[in-house]
């Protein structure tokens, strides 16, 4: 069944066209009087129902004698209210006998009156009579008092409830079925038809008797399905009626019963079902046919025939009745259109667009969104059972759209059981969105809307049912619709022009109502569905409109967010205004539109997710013109791109200025990078041609307001205008505009980040992010000044966070002030390390995060020394965070890891492949891990004395080579070998005189014989090596006095140095050199700095292979799939990347921009997978030589992998091909699964010794989060643990290093799992087989089902890429960027989500802490229990 089956809509205005234009309406006379109204028959009436209504034996007999009661039942039912009891009696015997109809039940008290044999005969042909002449009752009584208006209201609630419940259960044929709607239709029309005076029986019947007519009706559609007369009749009458507001609740409560049963009839149970309270349900009857439904909705649907007249008085007051009252008035012939009742059609107007939106929102499947309750308004009839009857027999009572928010909590009263409204904020379990849950935190909002059902009908098919009346609803006001309709003769002209403009602000809230249905409609628009043309120029025309109008242009936006994701064509033509409208929205902290009821905060949210899709506007466009409407000339001349540039740029910046939602705060900065990084590639091209004065740190024109030289002088001194002001005095034609927007963006998130956000995890960490991100677009030239500016502005963030009190650390704080270091991180370039000022301020907030304080205090203050400070950080994974930045600035390679050269490729494998001997190992310092090799390299040509070093560390693999030589290399030997003599340069300078005389001998004195000479302490002793000793002595002093006598004479020989040692203990001069060996040293320490290794243990060489296999880098890997049209199924979607012709070219452009690719065998880095990253296969095996075709899967992990690495992270994108289900069972890696508490079980025992678990057995630490209160609690009550703790610091070389007999801390690491999925449909997302998929996402290391990332990408026709992911950093959900942005964008957003992930995981160590806690356990397990001598005398042995 199709919605198309109703393309049958009424274009004629006259009541008696349309549908039922061969049909006439039945006359509702009423019951009249008869021949006792002629001639008075009062005392006759008294003197027969008294009789009648006693349950004595009814003494009428014959037809005849019940047909001339009947008569008088008849006249009695119209006498005046002051004779209640005969009316009442009337009312009595009228029930009595109609229940012969209804099925038995118990006697009632008091007995009711007999029924006379002939009716019980023949009870279907008086009941038709009976109901008949009922319709007397419910005429209105002119001038009677209101309390016999109430007991008059009391009889007609009886025969209200008597019809309902001949409806329900009575023996009705069809003439009898025609009798009661007839009945129901003339109560109706007696009561709603005249206008509506206040203190009437109408005011109090009127809610009820219109319920009760539309149950009934549709009970009668079920049973008897009425006649077209019937429905023609009833359609007139409502038309008459539409004064009346129960009239359009009523029957939007009926109408949109009989939608959700069609609904259900048409798409089955896995459609959004509307929810609806019990009794609502069953208003429909369980068993009623689907033709029954789909033929009583449509007709119902159209009963009151066109809504929109509700917003023209001059239409609804041309009835009889309204004419009647113009001409009895004491005025004359008063206009019928200005009677009071008739203010009320502008709210009334109001509720019927409601129920046209329900309905649009039925078929959208997403009923759950409509709040639905009792109006507050509406009037309650007292509570008294002498007036009206008790609650428990009240039917279902009018309902409307409440004005109230969605959050707002209605009290209980408001909203009965009976209401059909009790729809819900949230969707059933059956019909939740099967997207995968996604592990990143920030949230937009509080709850985000439910996906739209992909069985949801066609935009054309709910445009075929509802079209007429949205279009001409939003468009009321604006063009003279009524001209081109047909007026029926004798109505008078609308209003003049001055009054309809002086109205038309009291039907705004009902045309923004519509305007906002036509956006939701158009919005609903599936990827490969093709809207007709004259609709999208009525949506367009209308919307243009409306975004023009305050009072409707809050109710645009927030319903038309997505409206420039879609495909639509000539869409264009509404960005100008849509552009204004969002400037009303974002550029103010209140919004300058009307928002009626709309939540300001909802508004807001949907203008940023606008926003969000026209950041790439001003670089896509750039050339296209302004379109507008025909006949419009108002942006002649201009692109789009001009006209938007400045705009939007504008727009962005005043956002994040004035936005005090923290939730709303992610998006924004989301939207303002994007746009910060269009501007940015935009400008770049032009760069080259910018005068060189041009850029933003020279020239004047954009120079920048914030001067002060920290974050908290310049959040002081700050207004928050300086910056939207700053944005708008740039010119957006300027090459240097993107280049002054970054900067001016820079400046906005440093004052807000550390003025506003810093109280706040998710904005915090997006703010952070943002300017991760800007820091490469700025300027890395020496004399750029901004960039040290933002550098301060972050540290004095990480100063003000640590700073706070104890009580106000937690773990968010802290993975604010970590996330504020790795920011750092990526500020950093050689520019400004060589900027003094700035090393300064960087050196003290890595002294902060080490040690917990800074050295130097408050100005006057003397600074503080190291031996002085007591080592206490702010928790541990700060200080770890400030290590990692501190060897960044000390490495200076910033930059320089784009293929990974910062870790050296030379290892023990290589050198044994080359044929050298064994290595000495040792452990320096318990972190350091120095593998020696006293052999020169194979292709040394010079047989100097060579030490090969590799030297393992928390930052990386690195190796040198040292050789001792006697002269530089550039020295020019002698043929001999021997290093020549310097050769002195200089003159010979003439011997100075001498400056004294030399004093002549002293006399002997008595003190020279106070020793003994060496001959008489020989002969005392009477040593018989004497004599030897003497003859030695005499014949040196001959030598002596020989040698002075003839040195004058002698030229002196010339020394030749002997040849270099080639063999020596090299090892030993090295570790001598760098103070490893104190040969007769201190002897304080209780343990040696070095720590010998013993390699020929087992399980050695695997060990040195676990440290390697751990990088110094955080590394995330990607996996990218193409997903066609409609695939559903895994292997599908993985089958499409071995073939480029199943996978479309910009998926190709995209994985091109993604990463450089690099072969696995041999590459340094990452490569996707623990087997086979970090050089892990043997090197000297050639690369094989394949045949495979060009294709994605080529970059499957096995050959190749696309890479990309900074100085902290790299990166490996995988295209999987689906040999990892099969190469997973050989590997036997340990895929961690979690199960559904979320807790984490191992497949095999590999995990417990890879790299990710370093736990080694030990216990652990408690807990790795340690702030600084805490500190000192733990201090005090565990020692011990503090003293574990300690051992991890930076001043190892104060620890011993067999403390630790474990990692220290627990590592419990968990990888992200990202994928990238290429979407030919972008409605995929919402079915895509996540579960099946992961399975061809191995890498080897655990991870977690909630922490999976999915970044969902589409192309759209316009040639920008829309995104559907989690808030992901940098990267909203529905952003469109240009393709040339993508794979950046895709990479920070990687980036982020893995970062995050990282920070919202307890125990996560980096990975200098985690190669760190190898290599101490690899010297626990391997190391050789030597003394000092043991050890010093092992380095002059040859290692074996």
């Amino acid at each position: 069944m199709n919605v198309r089956i109703f393309n049958r809509v009424n274009h004629q205005n006259k009541d008696s066209g349309g549908m039922y234009s061969e049909w006439s309406s039945l006359p509702l006379e009423g019951g009249g009087r008869g021949v006792l109204g002629a001639v008075g028959g009062r005392d006759v009436v008294l003197a027969v129902v008294k009789q009648l209504a006693s349950h004595e034996p009814s003494p009428l007999t014959t037809d005849a004698e019940v047909e001339w009661v009947l008569e008088v039942i008849r006249f009695g039912l119209s006498l005046p209210l002051q004779e209640h009891e005969a009316l009442r009696d009337c009312v009595r015997v009228c029930c009595a006998w109609l229940a012969p109809l209804l099925p038995p039940a118990p006697p009632a008290m008091p007995p009711p009156p007999a029924i006379p044999p002939p009716v019980a005969q023949a009870p279907h042909k008086y009941a038709r009579k009976i109901l008949r002449h009922l319709q007397n009752l419910f005429v209105p009584r002119p001038n009677e008092s209101g309390d016999l208006i109430s007991k008059q209201a009391v009889l007609c609630h009886r025969v209200l409830r008597l019809s309902r419940t001949l409806a329900d259960g009575g023996a009705l044929g069809a003439r009898e079925w025609r009798s009661l709607l007839l009945l129901l239709l003339a109560a109706a029309s007696a009561l709603l038809s005249p206008p509506a005076p206040h203190h009437s029986a109408a005011e109090q019947l009127c809610e009820r008797v219109l319920c009760v007519l539309f149950e009934v009706w549709i009970l009668a559609c079920h049973r008897c399905f009425p006649s077209p007369p019937l429905w023609r009749t009833l359609r007139e009458q409502c038309i008459r009626w539409r004064h009346r507001a129960p009239l359009t609740e009523q029957w939007t409560r009926a109408s949109l019963c009989l939608t959700a049963r069609l609904l259900k009839h048409m798409y089955g149970p896995l459609f959004p079902a509307m929810p609806i309270s019990e009794e609502d349900a069953n208003l429909i009857p369980s068993d009623m046919s689907a033709e029954a439904v789909m033929q009583s909705w449509y007709r119902i649907l159209h009963t009151i025939g066109n809504p929109v007249d509700l917003c023209r008085p001059h239409v609804i007051s041309q009835t009889p009745d309204f004419l009647q009252y113009s001409i009895t008035q004491e005025e004359g012939t008063r206009d019928p259109s200005q009677h009071p009742c008739l203010q009320a059609l502008p709210s009334i107007f109001h509720k019927a667009m409601k129920g046209i939106a329900a309905h649009v929102d039925a078929f959208l499947g997403r009923g759950a969104e409509r709040w639905w309750v009792r109006a507050a308004g509406a009037a309650e009839p007292p509570d008294d059972g002498d007036t009206t009857p008790p609650a428990h027999r009240r039917l279902a009572k009018s309902f409307s759209v409440s004005a109230s928010r969605p959050r707002d909590k209605l009290p209980e009263r408001s909203t009965p059981r009976t209401s059909l409204i009790g729809l819900t904020s949230s969707r059933p379990p059956s019909v939740a969105p099967t997207t995968p849950p996604n592990s990143i935190s920030s949230q937009v909002g509080e709850s985000e809307k439910p996906p739209l059902t992909p069985l949801r009908p066609k935009v054309n098919s709910i445009f075929h049912l509802f079209g007429e009346w949205l279009f001409e609803a939003a468009l009321i006001g604006t063009t003279p619709v009524y001209n081109n309709q047909q007026r029926s003769e004798g109505t008078p002209p609308p209003p003049s022009a001055t009054d309809a403009a002086y109205k038309l602000n009291m039907y705004q809230p009902g045309r923004a109502e519509a305007l906002g249905t036509l956006c939701r409609v158009l919005c609903s628009k599936q990827c490969r569905e093709e809207v007709l043309a004259p609709y999208l120029a009525r949506c367009y025309a209308a919307i243009h409109r409306g975004l023009r109008d305050p009072a409707t242009a809050a109710a645009v936006v927030l319903n038309a967010a997505d409206i420039f994701r879609l495909d639509l064509d000539g869409v264009l033509v509404l960005v100008p205004d849509f552009i204004t409208a969002l400037d009303q929205i974002l550029s103010e902290r209140e919004p300058k539109l009307e928002c009626g009821t709309i939540d300001k905060r909802e508004l807001r949210k949907a203008a940023i997710s606008a926003l969000l899709s026209l950041v790439a506007f001003p670089y896509h466009y750039k050339g296209l013109p302004v379109p507008e409407f025909p006949g419009c000339n108002e942006y002649a001349g201009m692109t789009l791109g001009d006209y938007t540039r400045g705009k939007i740029s504008l727009i962005c910046v005043s956002a994040v200025q004035v936005e005090t939602v923290d939730a709303l705060c992610v998006p924004l900065l989301s939207a303002l990078y994007l746009c910060v990084r269009h501007h940015a590639h935009a400008a770049s091209g032009k760069a080259h041609s910018a005068p060189p004065g041009s850029t933003m740190s020279h020239s004047t024109d954009y120079k920048a307001r914030s001067e002060g030289g920290s974050a908290s002088g310049s959040a002081e001194g700050h207004s928050l205008d300086d910056f939207a002001a700053d944005v708008k005095d740039l010119d957006p034609s300027s090459p240097v505009f993107g280049a002054a927007l970054v900067v001016r963006a820079t400046y906005l998130v440093c004052h807000r980040l550390i003025s506003s956000w810093k109280g706040d995890l998710q904005v915090s960490l997006a703010a952070l992010e943002l300017l991760s991100g800007l820091a490469k677009l700025h300027s890395s030239k020496p004399e750029a000044i901004e960039r040290k500016r933002a550098v301060r502005w972050i540290c004095d963030y990480i100063t003000v966070q640590c700073s706070r009190p104890p009580q106000a650390h937690s773990r968010d704080l802290h993975s604010c002030v970590v996330a504020a270091y790795q920011c750092l991180s990526a500020w950093l370039c050689p520019a400004l390390l060589a900027d003094q000022e700035c090393i300064a301020t960087l050196l003290e907030v890595v002294e902060l995060g080490i040690s917990g304080s800074k050295s130097q205090g408050k100005p006057g203050e003397p600074p503080k020394m190291k031996d002085e400070k007591e080592l206490k950080p702010v928790s541990m994974r700060v200080r770890d965070a400030a290590e990692s930045l501190l060897m960044l600035i000390l490495e200076q390679q910033i930059g320089n890891g784009g293929n990974g050269s910062s870790w050296c490729r030379l290892d023990e494998r290589w050198l044994a492949a080359l044929g050298h001997g064994k290595l000495r190992h040792f452990v320096a310092d318990g972190n350091i891990l120095l593998s020696l090799l006293e052999e020169p390299l194979s292709n040394s040509q010079e047989p100097q004395p060579t030490l090969i070093v590799i030297i393992r560390c928390g930052w990386g693999r690195y190796a040198w080579s040292l050789s001792s030589r006697g002269a530089a290399r550039s020295a020019v030997r002698p043929a001999c070998g021997a290093c020549a003599r310097p050769v002195d340069m200089r003159e010979a300078r003439a011997a100075a005189p001498p400056a004294c005389r030399p004093l002549p001998p002293a006399p002997p004195c008595h003190l020279d014989s106070a020793f003994p000479s060496l001959e008489a302490v020989l002969r005392q002793l009477n040593d018989p090596d004497a004599p030897t000793l003497f003859k030695l002595l005499e014949q040196q002093a001959a030598i002596e006095k020989r040698v002075k006598e003839s040195e004058d004479n002698v030229v002196p020989e010339e020394y030749i140095p002997p040849e270099p040692v080639t063999e020596f203990q090299t090892a030993r001069l090295f570790l001598s050199h760098f103070g490893y060996l104190n040969i007769g040293g201190d002897k304080k320490a209780t343990l040696p700095r070095l720590v010998a290794l013993d390699d020929s243990l087992p399980g050695f060489s695997a060990a040195l292979r676990r440290v390697d296999a751990c990088g110094a880098r955080a590394a995330v890997t990607v996996h990218v799939f193409c997903a066609r049209a409609g695939q559903l199924n895994a292997k599908d979607i993985v089958a499409n990347a071995h073939s480029l012709s199943t996978v479309p070219p910009a998926f190709v452009r995209m994985l091109r921009g993604l990463g450089t690719p690099v072969r696995v065998r041999g590459h340094p880095g990452w490569a996707g997978h623990v087997d086979t990253s970090y050089d892990a296969r043997a090197h000297p095996s050639p690369p094989p030589q394949t045949n495979r075709d060009p294709a994605p899967a080529m970059y499957d992990g096995r050959e190749q992998v696309l890479y990309w690495s900074d100085s902290t992270n790299e990166i490996a994108f995988v295209v999987p091909s689906g040999h990892e289900i099969s190469d997973s069972e050989e590997r036997q890696t340990d895929s961690i699964k979690s199960d559904v508490d979320g807790s984490c079980i191992s497949s095999s025992d590999k995990a417990a010794g890879s790299c990710w678990d370093v736990s080694g057995g030990s216990s652990g630490a408690a807990s790795y989060e340690r702030s600084a209160s805490e500190s000192e609690r733990s201090d005090r009550a565990a020692p011990q643990l503090s003293d574990k703790l300690r051992a991890l610091s930076l001043d190892l070389d104060k620890q011993p290093a067999t403390v630790l007999t474990g990692s220290g801390r627990r590592n419990r690491d968990f990888t992200t799992k990202i994928l990238i999925i290429w979407l030919e449909d972008f409605e995929d997302h919402l079915n895509l087989p996540i579960d099946d998929l992961l399975p061809y996402c191995e890498s080897g290391l655990p991870w977690r089902r909630h922490e999976v990332a999915v970044l969902c990408v589409s192309a759209r026709r316009c040639g920008l890429v829309r995104v559907a992911c989690g808030a992901t950093g940098v990267l909203a959900p529905g952003a469109l960027l240009a393709p040339r942005l993508l794979p950046d964008c895709l990479r920070r957003a990687a980036l982020d989500a893995a970062r995050r992930t990282r920070l919202n995981t307890d125990l996560y160590q980096p990975p200098h802490v985690r190669r760190r806690h190898l290599i101490q356990e690899l010297a626990q397990q391997y190391k050789k229990d030597l003394t000092e001598p043991e050890l010093l005398e092992s380095l002059f042995r040859t290692p074996s």
